[in-house]
């Protein structure tokens, strides 16, 4: 086995490392309201293909599976490259084969892309810098406490990530002058497919080709350096798009609009961000440098500082890894646009890291060149003062300057799990610290599968379930709560019908304490919810009629 192959097989091993953590640690997390609405379309989707045969193509079929009004059951208003997946995944992993529970089957997908994202900043970073390099930004793209909580979740996030840094990649592979570099537009396709993320990704590629090109023939090169790359992604892209959602085959360009009107006019929900509960225009511009500096661990943070900087250095002085394709300023111009709309002001915050996920490679790739440049500085030194050679130093620096930051990261992922949305890191004072600053707690009411075991302990009553509504008969359904605690309905009415009830915390749902203090007659939950002892869920019982 050449050393290539040994390298490559490296990536492999950490991907799959990557897709058995993502499963293992989704078993904890709860179901996310919007899962529950994906489950189902996704179910559609995989019936709607599996028996194409039978019933053929017609406006009408592709209306009841695909169409519908935005926000409906058919979720017209999200691609459905992810929900086909997670639809044929259940279909057949849980109810065919039974070879995983349901939950798992419809999540899988989701972490098998987190697994192919690894492999990819592996391979483009073992291309460019190195192996050492390589193995730390690939394990600091594995120990992302906030992108670890959502590859577990069958949304789209987490594959528009990999999806949009596997079209960055498949850009600078098509750079190479290949005859016809179809992979890129193919690739961007699956991206459209997957979210409206990727619109943005033109910006990064379309300035990134300018300067390479102005650089390979200034106003000549703009027009000859490449130019099958951009036909690339300006046809198949588009074009594996329609073939992948049977919507757009009806009425292409009034489908294509009424899914963009729908985000860019997407209605603001609560979140709060430094104390304050923003649900309108104008947001702080600094929302997403903030959330980030408190999401990602410090250790890594530190590493990719280091290593954008050694990138900038680099450059200055004509010495940056491979100047013709220019990668670490695509890496530069992926994070700026992925990160740019939430500087406007006026782009919907309320999800926080997950809208601007696809910077996080990006900074786990300068994560990996930092750490490496210090360690062999480091080990410089020690070459120098000491009898170990070179080769020995260089080794016993990257291990333990590397094996530092892996650690680091782990400590700070194990940590967050399973609520990893109330997680914060060192720098705001981990969960209690991010409490105190007023940063977002959770949302989603993913954190109410914590409660459940306490209220399979209580007499059978209905509950006031909250913000886990949705995601209430599906528990039930996988066995995690028995039946004997059906929902009690929404806001007052279902407060006043209730035996129990449950109040996941946002500074928005304040108001649900006073709802149940005010029909319950008691302010006094009997079991908190609690994350390094931050409250996070409180249950409440009715009690006894005084006679």
């Amino acid at each position: 086995m050449t050393k290539a192959t040994k390298q490559r097989l490296v990536g492999w091993v950490l991907a799959l490392l990557t897709i058995f953590v993502v499963v293992s640690n989704e078993q904890e997390i709860g179901i996310a309201r919007d899962e529950t609405v994906y489950f189902a379309a996704g179910d559609r989707y995989a019936q709607w293909w599996a028996t194409f045969f039978d019933h053929g193509i017609s406006a009408k079929n592709i209306e009841q599976t695909w169409g519908g009004p935005m926000g409906g059951g058919n979720n017209p208003e999200h691609p459905p490259l992810v929900k086909t997946l997670m639809g044929v995944s259940h279909r057949y992993l849980a109810q065919k084969f039974h070879i995983l529970d349901e939950l798992t089957a419809y999540r899988l997908p989701t972490a098998i892309f987190a697994g192919v994202l690894v492999l990819l900043v592996y391979s483009m970073t073992l291309a460019l810098w190195g192996f050492a390099e390589a193995v730390l930004a690939a394990l600091c793209t594995l120990l992302l406490p906030r992108a670890l909580f959502h590859e577990g979740l069958a949304c789209f996030d987490a594959p528009i990530m990999t999806l949009w840094f596997a079209t960055v990649y498949a850009y600078w592979r098509a750079l190479d002058g290949r005859k016809w570099p179809w992979q890129v537009g193919v690739v961007f396709g699956l991206a459209l497919a997957t979210k409206h993320n990727a619109f943005l990704l033109p910006f990064a590629l379309g300035l990134h080709y300018l300067v390479v090109a102005w650089r390979a023939g200034t106003w000549k090169g703009l027009v000859t350096h490449r130019p099958k790359v951009l036909v690339s992604l300006a046809v198949l892209g588009p074009l594996t798009l329609f073939v992948l959602w049977p919507w757009l085959w009806t009425a292409p360009i009034a489908h294509v609009g009424a899914w963009l009107k729908f985000h860019t006019t997407h209605v603001h929900y609560n979140f709060e961000y430094l104390g304050h509960n923003w649900n309108a225009p104008r947001f702080p511009w600094h929302v997403a440098l903030v959330t980030t500096l408190f999401t990602v661990p410090i250790a890594t943070l530190a590493a990719a500082l280091t290593g954008a900087s050694l990138w900038i250095a680099r450059w200055k002085r004509g010495e940056s890894a491979d100047r013709e394709r220019a990668p670490a300023l695509l890496l530069g111009l992926s994070a700026a646009a992925s990160m740019g709309p939430f500087f406007l002001g006026t782009t919907p915050i309320f999800g926080a890291e997950k809208h601007w996920m696809p910077a996080l490679p990006t900074l786990c790739i300068a994560a990996g060149v930092g750490a490496v440049w210090a360690a062999r500085v480091a080990a410089d030194f020690l070459a120098t003062r000491t009898s170990l050679g070179e080769v020995l130093a260089r080794r016993i620096a990257i291990g333990v300057v590397g094996g530092t930051l892996v650690l680091a990261a782990t400590t700070e992922t194990v940590a967050a799990q399973p609520y990893a949305l109330t997680w914060y890191n060192a720098a705001a004072g981990g969960a209690p610290g991010g409490a105190d600053l007023g940063m977002n707690r959770q949302f989603w009411g993913v954190a109410a599968r914590g409660v459940l075991p306490m209220i399979g302990w209580l007499p059978p009553g209905r509950v006031y379930s909250h913000d886990a509504s949705p995601a209430w008969g599906w528990y039930m359904r996988l066995g995690l709560l028995s039946r004997n605690y059906p929902d009690a309905g929404h806001e007052q009415a279902g407060v006043n019908a209730s035996q129990y009830a449950i109040v996941v915390h946002e500074k928005h749902f304040n108001r649900h304490d006073y709802m149940i203090w005010k029909s319950y007659g008691t302010v006094q939950p009997i079991f908190v919810l609690r994350n390094d002892g931050v409250p996070i869920v409180s249950l409440y019982k009715r009690p006894p009629q005084r006679r």
